[in-house]
């Protein structure tokens, strides 16, 4: 079996959600689908792209680490020839993503002779779709949507429910779901979701984290504090608000004694350093993280993960919290830490009600979090289930035979 694995747009790294979501999920699917099988990964990227702003010359250096993380898959990148702040496409600059490209992409598949193109994103899945049609190609293609993205763009650029380019990525969307012979959501939420779209085959598989390296964290490093630990992307006017988990800390400190806030992230610490300036530096961790052992060791430091999300209003803005599960989630329970979670981001609040793994709470009111809730998620126990549901549901090896038997079945 041939399969591609194609991301479109993104900035490829070692470290981060492409990373750990794309790179070692690709790679333990390879090592379950064993030797007979020949896996490639392709990622079609513009021209001018963030990796020359935040890692700037050593941005080839870190694709050498991305080729290293892909073991012996072959790595490969075609150009797109425009600045990569279109990949927040409307009607008018759809196209503008994909220039070029479609080109080498057919040039690259021509002499791969997929059997599946596994397409991470909307846009990777438009793409394959937009070459095998023209070209003629016979491959199976996996949309694989990772997240709604008509409602993504539609949030970030404000635009009303019966806006035109808003109706145009939902026509697209459509297309995708029954155009595709499989597609993968990564939270029940989203499943129900696309399933009410179309009535074409849907998976869902959680996204994946190294269950096991995280589940060697060792607690109570850190006796001294009560630690609530945020992970992930965090800035103003994102899909993660700082106000928000500020919010949620201070209700968290009432709680608990000598209390912390850790925030492991790769966002402007000098910014979230004014953001959370009412906090002493005594109280306040900014830190980052480029590896899982590195995760591994901040987590063992901590008692609680926290989901703040933001405060989501009416129409698609809802839609879209629903569909939450986010990658901190996974890496929280995998640690074996209890999860404080906004309980609009239902992806991930049904797991922790399902489970009883943490606090789903109302970030309009945050009444739900108190000593004795609190006190109920500190123990060995809930650590033990944590781990152990992460083990079954979101680790590498686990969602690799998922995968595996979804390549298989399509053939």
């Amino acid at each position: 079996m041939k399969v591609v694995f194609l991301t479109w747009g993104e900035t490829p790294r070692s470290y981060g959600v492409f990373g750990s979501q794309a790179i070692a999920q690709f790679v333990a699917s390879k090592r379950q689908m064993g030797d007979g099988s020949e896996f490639s990964f392709i990622s079609a990227l513009p021209i001018v792209h963030s990796g020359f702003v935040r890692e700037k010359l050593n941005f080839f250096k870190e694709l050498t680490k991305v080729k290293h993380q892909l073991e012996n898959i072959p790595f490969s990148i075609i150009p797109i020839y425009t600045t990569q702040n279109f990949v927040n496409s409307s009607k008018t600059t759809l196209g503008l993503m994909h220039i070029g490209a479609h080109w080498h992409l057919k040039r690259k598949l021509q002499s791969i002779k997929p059997d599946i193109v596994h397409c991470r994103s909307y846009h990777a899945a438009w793409a394959a779709l937009s070459v095998r049609k023209k070209y003629k190609f016979n491959y199976k293609i996996v949309f694989d949507a990772r997240a709604l993205w008509p409602e993504e763009i539609a949030l970030k650029k404000r635009w009303k429910v019966n806006d035109e380019n808003y109706v145009f990525l939902k026509s697209l969307e459509c297309e995708l779901l029954l155009s595709s012979d499989a597609t993968v959501a990564v939270s029940d939420p989203m499943t129900e979701h696309f399933l009410d779209l179309s009535n074409q085959r849907v998976e869902t598989i959680y996204n994946s984290t190294s269950a096991k390296n995280l589940g060697n964290s060792v607690k109570g490093i850190n006796k001294k504090n009560t630690t609530l630990c945020y992970v992930g992307a965090l800035a103003n006017n994102s899909w993660h608000e700082p106000i928000l988990l500020l919010e949620l800390y201070l209700k968290f400190r009432e709680c608990v004694t000598n209390p912390r806030l850790l925030i492991v992230t790769t966002s402007s610490h000098k910014k979230l350093l004014k953001d959370f300036s009412v906090l002493s530096t005594e109280e306040l961790t900014i830190t980052s993280s480029k590896s899982i052992d590195e995760l591994t060791r901040l987590l063992s430091t901590a008692d609680y993960g926290a989901l703040p999300y933001r405060k989501a209003s009416v129409g698609y803005e809802e839609l879209l919290a629903k569909a939450v599960l986010a990658t901190k989630t996974v890496e929280y329970l995998a640690s074996g830490l209890p999860v404080l979670v906004n309980k609009q981001c239902e992806g991930a609040a049904s797991i922790i009600t399902k489970y009883d793994l943490g606090i789903a709470y109302d970030p309009l009111n945050l009444a739900a979090i108190d000593a004795v809730a609190l006190n109920k998620y500190k123990n060995d126990e809930i650590s033990k289930n944590a781990k152990k549901l992460a083990h079954d549901l979101f680790d590498y090896e686990a969602n690799a035979k998922r995968y595996c038997d979804l390549y298989t079945s399509l053939l």
